[in-house]
């Protein structure tokens, strides 16, 4: 069953609620016309434009206050600059960023956790995309029902089986957030379909790249 949280973020409520109050309107206007209801367009205008901007006011306080609640219960803190990500940390070191994009008009905003490879020279995509019940109906298996179940995998068989060693596999299972890694050998990303994480998923996630890519500097190591 698909996590709610794919289609509750802050541009659908906001989409919603701006639908909810022009079918509101139309169906003020044909009351008028059918019984009589007095009702001024100006002043109808004016209650259900402030109304509107109320709402979307608060859905947007919510979304801010959920994320400022996240950041300051993790170890994530705060990026400023153009070029910066939206939230970094350190996991064993390394550097893992937050950053959040809206993949198209109408979607809703997305998550992407992200962290470097580091020097390795290969061009190659693998992808595990966390579906937690249906992986089996598409994409590649492994051989474990339990991990195939919960992931629709992307990628050559060879690939898949060289990234997808046992701390890779055990990290991958241990997450229950929906969503897309992709893993290159430039960057390992989780991508998310909504902003509404909790601190310990964030966590979670930022040690999860951290992991898988460990385990493709190896493969990159043992190949020179």
């Amino acid at each position: 069953m698909a996590d709610r949280r794919r289609y509750t973020g802050t541009q659908r409520l906001q989409l919603l609620w701006s639908l909810s109050l022009f079918l509101l309107v139309g169906m003020v206007f044909i009351l008028d016309r059918a019984v009589g209801v007095p009702a001024s367009p100006l002043i109808l205008a004016l209650v259900l434009s402030v109304v509107w901007l109320l709402g979307l006011g608060v859905l947007g306080f919510r979304e801010r206050q959920q994320w400022n609640k996240m950041v300051a219960q993790s170890s994530f803190s705060k990026q400023v600059g153009p070029n910066a990500a939206d939230l970094e940390t350190l996991v064993d070191g390394r550097s893992v960023t937050v950053s959040t994009t809206v993949p198209g008009l109408t979607a809703q905003t997305h998550t992407e956790v992200t962290t470097t490879v580091q020097e390795v020279d290969a061009s190659f995509t693998v992808q595990f995309e966390h579906v937690k019940d249906s992986g089996t109906e598409n994409g590649l298996t492994t051989g474990d029902d339990s991990f195939d179940e919960q992931f629709v995998i992307d990628g050559s068989s060879q690939n898949v089986n060289r990234i997808l060693s046992s701390d890779v596999r055990t990290a991958l299972l241990s997450i229950e957030t929906e969503g897309t890694c992709t893993i290159t050998g430039e960057h390992v990303t989780f991508e998310i379909p909504f902003t509404m994480l909790s601190p310990g998923e964030l966590e979670q996630l930022g040690e999860m790249v951290i992991t898988i890519a460990k385990q493709v500097e190896a493969v990159g190591r043992a190949d020179r």
